[in-house]
């Protein structure tokens, strides 16, 4: 099911934009034939709570295929458009993006440098441009991009205004920011805050809102902004969510205390116990947010 919002709710546009100091440019061969100046940029390098070699376990049941197509249904891209895929990870989108697309025209930026070494490592034809560096001050030129790209990453970042004016600078006119996550709403009706209640206090305050999106995206000079609202019905192994629990390999068990996952991986437990071989419905409920330059 797949319902379309467009927002209505409005927020002054700063009309002055925080001047861009270049330290010096590199120039280089990057995004295609065309040559183009990488900004030198400071940011302070993140050294995540994850695993690097862990993390794709925690991402087996995403349908890579199906949010790139998505993605790139809604942005028109086209074999030569310039992506970036802000917060990388390991590079399973960029990867992904990177099968429709031309030679070197692809960018993951990831803070992580570990993630980013296990995604070099991934990208066997060695096709993909691969950055360490932060989205509050993205080491890009302006209008660099004909789509920003980020899957379950902004309830890392910090700075989230920083992060929307960056990501505005440097997309090409009449170019999308395409955000992954997962709404408020959604979040209240997920599997996993019924087996680790808990979760939902933690992550209703670490996601930013749809109102929080509209804020920072107005505010940064993006219009319209627009929420896609996805609900998919999957099932998956309980000893499958056990594992991403025990094993901390998303997020919201970092903050979580161990009695507070040990309970919930007994009711999975016990759901094995009571359905042999049965999986466990787990839907995924996802919001795509849509900020246009």
């Amino acid at each position: 099911m797949l319902k379309d919002s467009s927002s209505t709710h409005l927020v002054s546009v700063v009309s002055s934009r925080e001047k861009q100091h270049l330290l010096h440019s590199i120039r280089l061969r990057f995004l295609g034939a065309q040559r183009i100046y990488l900004r030198s940029t400071k940011y302070s390098v993140m050294t995540s709570k994850y695993d690097a070699s862990e993390y794709d376990k925690g991402r087996r049941d995403e349908d890579f295929p199906f949010w790139v197509r998505e993605a790139s249904r809604i942005a028109e891209l086209n074999e030569n458009s310039k992506i970036l895929d802000l917060g990388c990870g390991t590079g399973n989108y960029t990867l992904e993006f990177r099968q429709n697309m031309a030679l070197n025209s692809i960018c993951g930026l990831e803070p992580d440098p570990q993630m980013i070494s296990q995604a070099r490592v991934k990208d066997v034809d060695k096709s993909i441009n691969w950055c360490v560096g932060a989205g509050e001050n993205l080491p890009f030129v302006s209008g660099t991009f004909n789509c920003v790209f980020s899957s379950q990453v902004w309830h890392h970042i910090k700075d989230r205004e920083r992060a929307a004016s960056e990501c505005f600078r440097v997309l090409k006119e009449n170019s999308p920011l395409i955000i992954r996550t997962i709404s408020h709403e959604q979040w209240k009706r997920k599997t996993v805050t019924q087996l680790f209640p808990e979760v939902l206090t933690l992550e209703l305050g670490r996601y930013p809102s749809d109102r929080d999106f509209e804020g920072y995206f107005y505010k940064a000079g993006f219009h319209p902004v627009k929420f896609y609202y996805y609900e998919i019905e999957r099932y998956v192994p309980p000893d499958d969510l056990i594992e991403v629990a025990q094993k901390k390999l998303w997020s919201m068990f970092w903050h979580l205390s161990d009695e507070a996952i040990e309970r919930g991986v007994k009711k999975l437990i016990e759901y094995k116990r009571m359905n042999p071989e049965k999986p466990i419905r787990n839907d995924e409920l996802i919001t795509l947010v849509v900020a246009w330059r």
